[in-house]
């Protein structure tokens, strides 16, 4: 070898090697990227766990009849969730037996051709007797022709057999699909039945809610009474806040992440709705709203206004089911009275993703949504935040 091939050798061999550590530095730098981020979610899980287990703990103290609410709430919520996927199940079901259906239809319909075909030459074997291929031979005198009647016989034979092994198959196949068609049948009838139960557990505990409502309203006769109990509510509400800030301050960021600051004036709304109460409007004594009440169609799909990460995703006593979203820089948005939760404290949603549905958890008298815009706790009219409808 010359030296220039030589020194062109050993110039590859050590690119060859510098790329491969490259390479594995940077599969180490993911690595611990990745373990880094599963450790800040970690502590966010925690730091909210801990802080739900101090709200339950002081829930238990305070109003028996708010208690009962939240209860009963909880209750219906997880009762709707199975409802919604019952129904879901259900017409999954509908779909796979009309494809059975079909499939039956199709199947009979191959079979009675092929059935018919079969026939004919089941009879046509049967006039010629046990010995076909002597009786043809006997018939021609020209070996030649004695080769292609041979030949066509083989054909013959094995055109047969394919048929007689297709209409086999065919049938084994119409029993197969008439057995599935049978238990889908019997699935759908114990998801109907359990779908029927369901519903009717609804109703008792929607009348449970109707009653304890009533109640509690009852206990608030006085406008001094209202006052006291929202401004608990709110006082828990920004104690809440305050922890949730602490705990996502040092969460990592996607390196795609647009600003929220950025989208200014340009968010799509999180649920389509009149607004009922809008940014700074009276509430109750000198209380103001410091969110919009959007009026929401019960199971209306809430969706996230800009991507970010869940921080809280629970029941908050005022607020019914409660998720919080932190879009980093000190902002998050609030979304409250759900009837179900989708995510999880630690998901990190996209844009319109759908957080939850709408409900009248909280002790509304009718669906609507709560929502709210924070920026380093500081609540913000929406109005200057989402575009147009």
């Amino acid at each position: 070898m010359t030296r220039p091939a030589a020194r062109q050798n050993w110039t590859w061999r050590l690119r060859a090697v510098f790329n491969g550590l490259l390479l594995t530095f940077l599969l180490s730098l993911g690595a611990l990227a990745s373990a880094d981020e599963e450790q800040e979610l970690d502590n966010l899980k925690r730091s909210i766990s801990s802080l739900e287990k101090q709200l339950e703990s002081r829930d238990k103290e305070r109003n028996s009849l708010q208690g009962e609410l939240k209860k009963v709430e909880l209750e219906a919520s997880k009762i709707n969730s199975n409802v919604r996927r019952l129904r879901s199940k259900i017409n999954k079901l509908e779909n796979e037996l009309k494809d059975l259906s079909g499939q039956e239809r199709d199947l009979q319909l191959g079979i009675r051709g092929q059935s018919a075909a079969i026939v004919e030459q089941i009879a046509a074997a049967y006039k010629l007797g046990n010995q076909e291929p002597v009786k043809l031979l006997l018939n021609q005198e020209d070996p030649q022709k004695i080769a292609r009647v041979f030949k066509y016989y083989d054909y013959f034979l094995q055109a047969r057999t394919e048929k007689i092994q297709r209409y086999k198959k065919d049938v084994d196949e119409l029993a197969a699909v008439i057995a599935d068609i049978e238990s889908q049948k019997l699935r759908l009838t114990r998801s109907r039945a359990e779908l029927e139960a369901d519903k009717t557990k609804l109703a008792r505990q929607a009348k449970k809610r109707k009653k304890t409502l009533s109640n509690l309203q009852s206990s608030l006769r006085t406008d001094k009474k209202k006052l006291s109990k929202l401004k608990k509510e709110r006082s828990k509400l920004e104690e809440l806040l305050a922890a949730v800030n602490q705990a996502a301050a040092e969460l990592t960021l996607p390196s795609n992440y647009e600003s929220f600051l950025s989208r200014k004036g340009q968010l799509d709304w999180p649920l389509k709705g009149p607004v009922a109460h809008s940014y700074g409007s009276r509430r109750s004594g000198e209380l103001r709203w410091e969110g919009w009440l959007i009026g929401a169609k019960a199971g209306g799909e809430v969706k996230a206004v800009h991507q970010g990460r869940v921080v809280f995703s629970n029941y908050l006593r005022g607020f019914g089911l409660l998720v919080i979203v932190d879009h980093s820089d000190g902002f998050l948005t609030l979304y409250a009275h759900n009837q179900e939760l989708l995510k999880d404290t630690g998901d990190w949603v996209q844009n319109n993703e759908i957080l939850s549905r709408a409900g009248d958890t909280g002790g509304l008298d009718k669906p609507a949504l709560y929502f709210e815009i924070r920026k380093d706790g500081n609540p913000a009219d929406p109005k200057s935040w989402l575009g147009k409808r």
